[in-house]
């Protein structure tokens, strides 16, 4: 199963200006949980969980590790690696598209059978409207932050108030961001998948890896975008904690779990 991180919070100039809505992170006592403390901001906001996902790598131009922090159920957790709901979430790439945040109901999406069973079963998880948006940065770490909510359908006011708590919803994404990255990735902790088994489509990831195609020829094969294949490979070099696609291929092959020839 995936593991909690535990992380601190950054260290401020008692000068420096901090927006009210990330105070409680910035301010947190050494020691205490900012999962719990992120959870705390997040239902204030009218949301019941978070996520924030990055891929990174220690430098530019290498593989990269897939780091999750989220309080969202675990078993759903544990189901979307698995099933590579990647590959049929439209949320993300509504966020990815877009240069704002982007209020989502299932509504916001077209009805096509994988969009339905997608939904069907993150509402079972109490995932059925939220936030979402990408988080760029000059560390080369595109990241994802997401509220979920258990309303649904987002009435009128419902979307008029998350509209209106946009700007702070960013703004707190930011932070999450900039305590990720300066207190997990910079200093090269491991990511919490750590040990999780390889899922199906990871495997046939890793063996056309093995077979020496590209990500672009993995994703032609696979009918997948080659952001999603390497998406798949952050995950995949986080479970068997590798550095990179070779390291990753050696580490599975020693396991059993690629042929050697």
């Amino acid at each position: 199963m995936l593991s909690t991180l535990s992380l601190e919070p950054l260290t401020r100039a008692a000068t420096e200006f901090i927006p009210p809505i990330a105070r409680p992170l910035i301010e947190a006592r050494r020691g205490e949980s900012l999962t719990a403390v992120l959870q705390g901001i997040v239902r204030e906001l009218g949301f019941d969980t978070f996520l924030y996902g990055v891929t990174t790598s220690a430098r530019p131009g290498q593989d990269g590790r897939s780091y999750l922090w989220t309080n969202q159920p675990a078993e759903w957790m544990r189901r979307y690696d698995q099933r590579a709901y990647i590959e049929v979430d439209p949320r993300l790439r509504g966020a990815w598209n877009s240069t704002a945040p982007l209020v989502w109901d299932r509504r916001t999406f077209p009805d096509t059978p994988e969009n339905r069973a997608f939904f069907d079963e993150a509402a079972g998880f109490g995932m059925r409207s939220g936030v979402a948006m990408v988080l760029r940065n000059p560390r080369n770490a595109p990241a994802l932050f997401m509220l979920n909510s258990t309303v649904a359908p987002l009435d009128g006011d419902r979307r008029r108030h998350i509209v209106s708590m946009l700007g702070e919803i960013l703004v707190l994404g930011s932070y999450a961001h900039e305590i990720f990255l300066a207190r997990v990735t910079e200093q090269g902790l491991p990511a919490p998948m750590h040990g999780v088994p390889l899922s199906p489509r990871e495997m046939e990831c890793l063996r056309l890896a093995a077979r020496g195609s590209s990500l672009g020829h993995i994703g032609a094969q696979l009918k997948i975008s080659e952001r999603t294949v390497h998406y798949h490979f952050g995950n995949l070099l986080a479970k068997l904690g590798a550095v990179n696609r070779s390291e990753a291929i050696a580490k599975a092959t020693v396991a059993g779990l690629l042929d050697p020839q």
